[in-house]
């Protein structure tokens, strides 16, 4: 992920992109793509980096600085709501902020399987894609159950679910609810869902799934805040 912004924090310019196991090569990609779109007269005047490859990015491009991917993230967040007291990625990240500052940070300690890339996988093979089969939930009459196991073990439960004749609008809602649940209590493993907080940022890409947000939503019984670049903010951040 890549963001570009201006003297006033305005996004200029972004890249997202899987990394396919060589960030080096993928940065590249990004690296010179925007090389090419950029002005002549432009200029970069200072460059970070961010995220699990934070020190390999920095020495590998020279960048001005790198920064913890915790407040990259929330520095994002502070830019859609001052008053944001919880920035939640569903790919196993929520912290909590009092004041301003980080209060509380619960991490994702035993699994990073992509629930994004696992609904969308499961969508390619109905025949839909991510976003359609997202719009199939929302109108959802009777979501199925399909508990709060890890991705890589739900096929089995969404399996049995189309046994019992449950429908695709069903299946699409019961996913998000599972991504969710199994978020706030098994990797969050916070008790009750409106412990999140009130002024609640989502971000990450799986977030971008209207039926997962929506979920969240309900079970945190609260208006969460989705930024049109919720997939980019920690590069967003950073910048």
């Amino acid at each position: 992920k890549m963001a570009l912004i201006g003297s006033e924090g305005q996004l200029l310019y972004s890249f997202y992109a899987n990394n396919q196991g060589n960030p080096i090569e993928t940065a590249k990609a990004a690296v010179a793509e925007l090389e090419e779109i950029l002005p002549a007269s432009a200029k970069i005047v200072r460059s970070c980096s961010t995220g699990y490859g934070e020190a390999l990015l920095k020495s590998a491009f020279c960048c001005d600085e790198g920064e913890v991917e915790t407040i990259a993230h929330c520095t994002a967040a502070a830019f859609f709501d001052p008053q944001v007291d919880c920035v939640l990625d569903i790919g196993g990240k929520c912290i909590k902020l009092k004041n301003g500052a980080v209060d509380n940070i619960m991490l994702n300690e035993a699994c990073s399987s992509g629930c994004g890339s696992f609904i969308e996988s499961f969508a390619n093979s109905l025949g839909y894609t991510a976003e359609d089969f997202a719009k199939t939930a929302l109108f959802a009459k009777n979501p199925v159950d399909l508990g709060t196991r890890c991705t890589v073990f739900m096929n089995s439960n969404v399996k049995q679910a189309q046994k019992e004749g449950a429908n695709i609008s069903d299946i699409s809602a019961g996913l998000a609810y599972s991504v969710i649940k199994n978020a706030l209590f098994k990797v969050i493993k916070i008790r009750d869902p409106h412990e999140v907080g009130t002024k609640v940022i989502v971000q990450g890409g799986t977030f971008l799934n209207d039926a997962v947000l929506r979920a969240f939503e309900q079970l945190a019984e609260t208006n969460a805040v989705r930024p049109d670049i919720a997939g980019n903010m920690g590069a967003y951040g950073a910048a």
